[in-house]
């Protein structure tokens, strides 16, 4: 018995210090109407930064190369942005070479599954753009309601 609670002590602890993706499912509109800046980027250089004193987790840190700025202001050509391993911490899994259609707010540094940013196809490219830039106009022509 003692070492069957110094076990699930052990467990209660050990997951007092976990993290977890959870979010509500949001629609592509929801997603543009959350997001400041849109664009379409590709991935030229990924690395894992371990954690520090600053930092309780390691992150990704992947430096992309600006294509199509879809909503938002014109973006740098290459802008650094960080997220999660992807093991419950909402990361975006990062391939070097690879195009993202990234949803970031204005000061965000970070991205992650629950702003919508993802990998995407080069076949995809165009119709996920014309869908944005059509969402984003709408919004805009909508009236602001109170």
């Amino acid at each position: 018995m003692k070492h069957f609670l110094l076990a699930f002590t052990s467990l209660v602890l050990a997951a007092a210090d976990s993290s977890a993706c959870s979010f509500p499912i949001s629609t592509l509109d929801q997603q543009i109407e959350r997001a400041d800046e849109i664009f379409i980027a590709t991935l030229v250089e990924a690395k894992v930064i371990p954690k520090s004193e600053r930092t309780k987790w390691p992150y990704i840190e992947g430096r992309f190369e600006t294509r199509r700025v879809l909503k938002g202001r014109q973006q740098p050509k290459i802008i650094t942005l960080t997220t999660g391993l992807g093991r419950g911490d909402c990361g975006i899994g990062m391939s070097v070479s690879y195009k993202y259609v990234i949803f970031k707010g204005t000061k965000d540094t970070g991205i992650g599954d629950p702003g919508g940013t993802q990998l995407i196809e080069d076949f995809q490219e165009e119709e996920l753009s014309a869908k944005i830039q059509a969402a984003v106009r709408r919004q805009r022509n909508m009236p602001m309601q109170k």
